[in-house]
């Protein structure tokens, strides 16, 4: 799902700097949008010779920017939730080397 700011599309009449960086904020959102979605990610290409940002984008790239940040806390979260389920999972003896049920405690 695109954000609000991605639908606003550009005429000729924009300088060609705000619509280059219209498009570049468009395509780092559909990159956050992937990584949310867990779709393999397009590695990034810097946009180049962008220039300073126009005025009227800077809004939306700290918003953006402040989305981003929240999602490599959230994925970090996850890779750590994930890391500690392994561990426990690694941590079962193989069902030959026992003959008794084994049990462990994920949330302990």
């Amino acid at each position: 799902m695109a954000s609000p700011d991605a639908q606003l599309e550009y005429t000729d009449e924009e300088p060609v700097h705000v619509r280059d960086w219209h498009d570049a904020l468009v395509r780092v959102e559909e990159d956050l949008q992937r990584a949310v979605a867990q779709i393999d990610p397009v590695p990034w290409r810097p946009p180049i010779a962008l220039g300073p940002i126009p005025p009227e984008l800077v809004e939306r790239a700290a918003r953006l920017l402040e989305a981003q940040l929240h999602t490599i806390r959230y994925l970090e979260d996850v890779r750590q939730t994930t890391a500690k389920h392994l561990a426990a999972v690694r941590s079962v003896p193989p069902a030959e080397s026992s003959a008794h049920p084994v049990y462990f405690d994920l949330i302990g």
